[in-house]
């Protein structure tokens, strides 16, 4: 079984915490607002996250950990294996002044006495992680553990795309595995392939790539190059569909309270709580 905290480090396999620390050359308070906005708005009005106990596994660059502890967390957790995303994370805790309430722990999903000591809270965030794990199953069994009495799980995982035209799974399986095996030049090669149909793709949907890339930041926060490495790096990659998803949760006692459903190759999010 391929793991990613075993293959992060080997020589030309991406590393998301090294395109987190690139991304952060572009944080900006714009962006901080829109990955807290993302949360607010998925959890519900009522679900906010002001005074509430938040831990973000797999926090990558840290943003949604600070976007947590600026909607007013009362305690926020941030949890990652990769030491260059811990390092971002780490950057933008020491910019806060470090508070007393954000906690950074290094440590693995699928380390069940790991996820074990770190306790329960009232959301469990984990936002297009626990499929890079390499055992995306063993993951979500072990977070399930986290979320206390009324807690909620705000979780998102890659779809099965069964469309030809954005790729299937399986195909993205083999792509993904092949450029975690380039060099430097071959992944920048592939990089302007796919930026060039993902462009195309834009305007064959009647999409104005230019106006699509200078407001993808209101998608969570994020950055559209920043996104393209992490989607053709993002390996080990698993996917399951909506129902696959809700029936692992129901056998694990666990209630969905709503979804978002990707269109193709994107992720399904997942709002679940523990059934009483």
């Amino acid at each position: 079984m391929e793991l990613y905290e075993n293959n992060y480090l080997e020589k030309n396999h991406f590393s998301f915490g090294k395109n987190w620390q690139n991304f952060l050359r572009t944080l900006n308070e714009e962006r901080i607002s829109e990955a807290g906005k993302s949360i607010t708005n998925f959890l519900g009005e009522e679900d906010g996250v002001a005074g509430k106990t938040f831990v973000d596994i797999g926090c990558g660059s840290g943003l949604f950990s600070l976007a947590a502890y600026k909607l007013g967390a009362k305690k926020v957790v941030s949890v990652d294996i990769d030491d260059f995303s811990l390092a971002c994370t780490e950057y933008l805790y020491e910019k806060e002044g470090k508070p007393s309430n954000w906690e950074i722990e290094k440590g693995s999903a699928l380390d069940k006495e790991f996820i074990g000591s770190l306790g329960m809270y009232d959301i469990v965030y984990s936002w297009g992680v626990l499929h890079h794990t390499g055992n995306m199953y063993a993951a979500l069994e072990n977070i399930m553990s986290l979320p206390n009495y009324s807690g909620k799980m705000f979780i998102a995982l890659y779809n099965d795309n069964k469309k030809i035209f954005e790729g299937s799974s399986s195909f993205w399986v083999k792509t993904k595995k092949t450029y975690n095996r380039c060099g430097f030049f071959d992944k920048k090669l592939i990089e302007s392939l796919y930026t060039a149909y993902y462009v195309f793709g834009l305007l064959l949907n009647g999409r104005n790539p230019y106006v699509y890339i200078k407001n993808y930041k209101t998608l969570r926060g994020m950055n559209f190059m920043t996104d393209i490495k992490d989607w053709l790096g993002g390996y080990p990659y698993e996917y399951a569909s909506v129902d696959q998803i809700i029936n692992f949760f129901k056998k694990n006692g666990c209630f969905c309270i709503k979804t978002n459903p990707a269109r193709s190759i994107g992720c399904n999010e997942f709002l679940f709580t523990k059934t009483r």
